[in-house]
């Protein structure tokens, strides 16, 4: 575990950057904004995620200078009655919850109510003996504490209230040693919000709703415990990832509260503009409007690095795919600083494990949200590699293969279990192999040499891969080993990959009645179908020409270079080919035939 040496020092230093870079900032031209192209192709990628059932629904906010750049919305919030979602649907936050927590506490903090070196004996009975009674307010803040993800067992309403909550935390003591390690915990800030009622003599629900949300306008964040709250209606169903699909695991339809009463660690339900009101009062030192609701020294005690975070239930490093970043923590805040450098801040935020993330550059004012209602989903840690792309790293040029692993990079199409025509791909990333597969995570590869295999850094035993050799060339295959079986994997426009389709012989009448020219409603883009080389083949308004390889079905055809996306030829009654539907997971977009005849290749 890596911590900042000397806390103190810190913070004044903190601050003092704080304190200067808002002077400076008056006086500073306002950074460049990011190019509406690069905004268009941000949001064309979350429309694909949706498309290819990576997510159920999905909504985007870039923000600059407390302006909008673009906010759109995707997808579906309820699938069962395809309820779409709508800009300002309400998402579960889930662990977002914890910087308004975090927020709470520096507030009294500066009132002088509380003090981060208090024990949390002081406050709460529970940890009044001799396992809990040396854990610090400060050591809870920053997950240091020693206390476990969670003392929920059963029910999510074990405890009758968060005080009760709390104080059980006390009684079962530490997991860990305090300060010996990072380790995320949920009870621990439950107990941080269990402190501000015993210091406050308030409610958490009510401190929150008066001194933090109310004050910010954040008229459509709330903790999620009341039903009949007339917000209630526009919460999205909570979706879980379960072998490829998505399963309900809560609907707002149902009548009941997801929570039983106010917690510090989740509960807080809210909307991607209001989330960025929070932000906004971290970019802006604690100010909204005229008012300075926090000091700028209780923002920067929340938002300098103070420990190394690991991945949840783990020793690992967290996850960033933001290049030459790592993962820090700081006081209830995800901190990305630069690889070496815990003093040098670029991205301050959180995530919350139904699929909401948010991120705020402090030197561009720049705010990016993320919301989805897709538990177990990955497409928030594969967005950071696309916004680091498009929006803040858009001259970085592509990093050098090392020669001993060129022969691997590439592109392989999976056919087996779950997956159908998806391609993985096997690239280098600081100069390491990774397998990225589309509906997972990119994983981190290393070699096994007792194995002669190579395999996913943080699921040695889980997830395995070895290459068969090309002839002269790069790898042909990728074998896929997990739970003792093996799957071949062969690379894209390798023989294997086509011999998929040569369980039939494709009649010339399925050719030439699928030739034509195919339009939407509007017929604005036309998109022509000919025969090239004994095969169809397509042509995008742009000009640009794809080629079609069969299925083993008739009508069915998949691109050549991009085989999760199917081209099905759909005829009427009487045979005839009247149209063809694109389709990509679960999206379809149907092609009207325009015209008989068309052109030859």
């Amino acid at each position: 575990m890596k911590t900042v040496p000397s806390f103190r020092p810190v913070e004044v230093i903190g601050a003092a950057l704080l304190q200067i870079a808002a002077a400076t900032a008056l006086v500073a031209q306002p950074p460049a904004p990011p190019s509406a192209a690069a905004l268009e192709a941000l949001d064309s990628i979350v429309t694909g995620y949706v498309d290819r059932n990576l997510a159920v629904g999905a909504e985007l906010l870039v923000m600059q200078d407390g302006k909008v750049l673009l906010h759109r919305a995707h997808g579906l919030a309820n699938r069962e009655t395809e309820r779409p979602w709508e800009v300002g649907t309400i998402s579960n936050i889930r662990s977002m919850t914890k910087p308004i927590t975090g927020a709470a506490v520096q507030l009294l903090v500066d009132r002088g109510l509380i003090s981060l070196d208090d024990s949390v004996s002081r406050y709460l009975s529970g940890f009044d003996n001799d396992k809990s009674r040396g854990i610090t307010l400060r050591q809870i803040v920053s997950h240091r504490s020693g206390l476990p993800l969670t003392i929920i067992e059963q029910r999510i309403d074990e405890y009758s209230s968060l005080q009760e909550q709390a104080n059980a935390a006390g009684e079962r003591g530490p997991q860990f040693p305090p300060d010996s390690k990072f380790w995320y915990s949920d009870i621990g800030t439950d107990v941080a919000a269990a402190v501000v009622e015993a210091a406050s003599g308030r409610s958490w629900a009510e401190f929150v709703r008066t001194e933090l949300l109310e004050p910010l306008g954040m008229k459509d964040s709330f903790f999620g415990t009341d039903p009949t709250d007339p917000r209630f209606g526009r919460i999205a169903v909570g979706y879980m990832s379960s072998g490829g699909a998505w399963n309900a695991f809560w609907s707002p339809d149902s009548g009941k509260a997801l929570y039983p009463f106010a917690w510090g660690s989740q509960t807080i339900y809210s909307t991607p503009r209001d989330y960025a009101r929070f932000l906004q009062l971290w970019l802006d030192h604690g100010r909204v409007g005229n008012q300075q609701l926090l000091s700028p020294e209780a923002v920067a005690r929340q938002t300098t690095p103070v420990v190394e975070m690991s991945a949840l239930g783990s020793d690992a490093p967290f996850p960033t795919s933001f290049s030459g970043l790592e993962v820090w923590y700081g006081q209830f805040a995800v901190i990305h600083v630069e690889k070496g450098h815990p003093d040098r801040v670029r991205v301050l935020g959180h995530s919350g494990s139904d699929g909401t993330i948010a991120w705020a550059w402090p030197d561009r004012r720049l705010m990016i949200l993320y919301f989805t209602q897709s538990r177990g989903g990955t497409t928030a840690i594969r967005l950071e590699d696309e916004i680091d792309r498009l929006l803040i790293n858009p001259d970085r040029v592509a990093e050098p293969v090392p020669e001993e692993l060129a022969g691997y990079v590439g592109r392989y199409v999976a056919n087996f279990g779950r997956f159908e025509n998806e391609v993985f791909e096997v690239k280098v990333k600081d100069g390491r192999l990774v397998l990225d597969i589309p509906s997972a995570l990119p994983f981190v590869l290393v070699w096994l040499e007792a194995e002669q295999r190579w395999a996913a850094e943080l699921a040695r035993d889980q997830l395995q891969v070895s290459f068969e050799p090309g002839e002269g060339g790069p790898a042909s295959k990728l074998v896929f080993h997990q739970f003792g079986a093996a799957f071949d994997v062969p690379r894209v426009g390798s023989p294997a990959v086509d011999s998929l389709a040569r369980d039939r012989e494709v009649p010339e009448a399925e050719l030439s009645d699928a030739v034509g020219r195919y339009g939407g409603p509007d017929s604005a883009r036309v998109i022509e179908v000919f025969v090239r080389d004994g095969s169809l083949a397509i042509r995008a308004p742009n000009g640009v020409v794809v080629p079609l390889r069969p299925s083993r079905e008739a009508d069915r055809w998949h691109l050549r270079e991009a085989p999760g996306i199917a081209i099905v030829f759909d005829r009427d009654a009487d045979g005839r080919v009247v149209s063809f539907t694109r389709r990509m997971g679960t999206s379809a977009q149907v092609q009207t035939k325009l015209a008989p005849g068309g052109a030859s290749g």
